[in-house]
């Protein structure tokens, strides 16, 4: 089972393969299974799929190198500036070209969930990530780190700026300990 997207940093492409050996046909209903999954999902086109053999036996080691270099790298940037953030904790990535960011979405009452954060960081700083609840995973936020280094930059620093703005400090915390707010620095 394999598959370009992750390889070659082209999501959406479609482009994937598994190969079954089965000489007793004990998986026949299975392969039919996956025939009619394959007819369902709009593939790759026609173009793709007759450079595969060549982008799969002439791509340089090196190019794979730098892929793992420039994911750690990005990974890196976003994990040291969204880990200051308030609110927001980002998870370190082990060798994926995403990034998952947990929401304390009870820190930001202007949102229901992690989906309208996701809507509304899109209509007000023109971030897009998607919602951990398109995943099975409420509460989080997923980035992409694929693109260059400056535009991690300028996500992370605008997710900053939109997490600012509507972070709300727990007004209970302050009076329990008898603070003001501007006695405690977050």
């Amino acid at each position: 089972c394999g598959g370009l997207t992750k390889r070659f940093l082209v999501p959406g492409w479609r482009m994937g393969w598994i190969i079954i050996h089965d000489r007793k046909q004990r998986l026949a209903n299975s392969i039919v299974g996956l025939k009619n999954m394959c007819g369902r999902i709009l593939g790759s086109n026609t173009i793709i799929q007759g450079a595969l053999p060549e982008i799969l036996t002439k791509t340089p080691q090196s190019y794979f190198d730098g892929v793992i270099d420039v994911l750690h790298s990005n990974a890196t940037l976003a994990y040291k500036m969204l880990k200051t953030v308030r609110g927001l904790n980002p998870v370190m990535p082990n060798g994926a070209m995403y990034m998952m960011i947990g929401v304390s979405i009870e820190r930001f009452p202007a949102f229901k969930d992690d989906t309208h954060f996701v809507q509304e960081l899109v209509n007000e700083q023109s971030v897009f990530c998607l919602p951990g609840s398109c995943f099975e995973y409420p509460g989080y936020v997923r980035i992409v780190l694929t693109v260059p280094g400056p535009m991690i930059e300028e996500a992370c620093s605008r997710m900053a700026e939109f997490c600012d703005r509507h972070f709300k400090k727990d007004s209970r915390a302050f009076i329990e300990h008898g603070l003001l707010d501007e006695d405690l620095a977050f």
